[in-house]
């Protein structure tokens, strides 16, 4: 009896103590290198861990031609614990460079992704939430932001991106 009522206890208190779970930090993709478990897939030219007119930040200098991206890739990620795509993007001049982000599950795109116009001076903070991206409650693999046109755009450079 006494055996019964202890794992009736522990039953009643597993849903309370799995809400409280303490929820996971942000995901870093890129900092100043690759974060754990992220590989450079790029179809268009980049270079990591770019020295920029001595700024402390590392970003990701991408040179794209059509439709070219940088593609970061993982192993299989559960985007539950995790709302929204948080990183730092800046055009090269002139700006005005067409940039799509996109989530990838299963080695495709997922959504619609998000179109970005880049300004030359200075660096844009985005968030976005990763539904807006098709990429709640997904296994994402992979990460693009891509030349969204048909003609080669100046460099534009992307840094300190995360996943929280």
């Amino acid at each position: 009896m006494f055996r019964g009522i202890l794992l009736a206890a522990a039953l009643l208190a597993a849903p309370a103590m799995a809400a409280d779970a303490p929820k996971p930090g942000a995901l870093v993709v890129y900092d100043k290198a690759l974060g754990d478990g992220w590989q450079n897939w790029s179809w268009g030219r980049t270079e990591l861990s770019l020295e920029l007119n001595g700024s402390q930040r590392r970003p990701i200098r991408v040179d794209a031609g059509p439709w070219q991206a940088l593609y970061l890739h993982h192993d299989p990620i559960a985007t539950a614990p995790y709302k929204k795509l948080s990183f730092l993007i800046q055009g090269g001049a002139p700006g005005g460079q067409k940039v799509r982000i996109f989530a990838i599950s299963g080695g495709k795109i997922v959504g619609e992704g998000k179109l970005l116009t880049l300004k030359a001076d200075g660096w844009t903070q985005v968030e976005t939430p990763l539904s807006q991206l098709g990429a709640g409650n997904i296994q994402l693999d992979g990460l693009w932001f891509q030349n969204a046109s048909d003609a080669e755009i100046p460099q534009f450079y992307v840094t300190d991106i995360s996943i929280s």
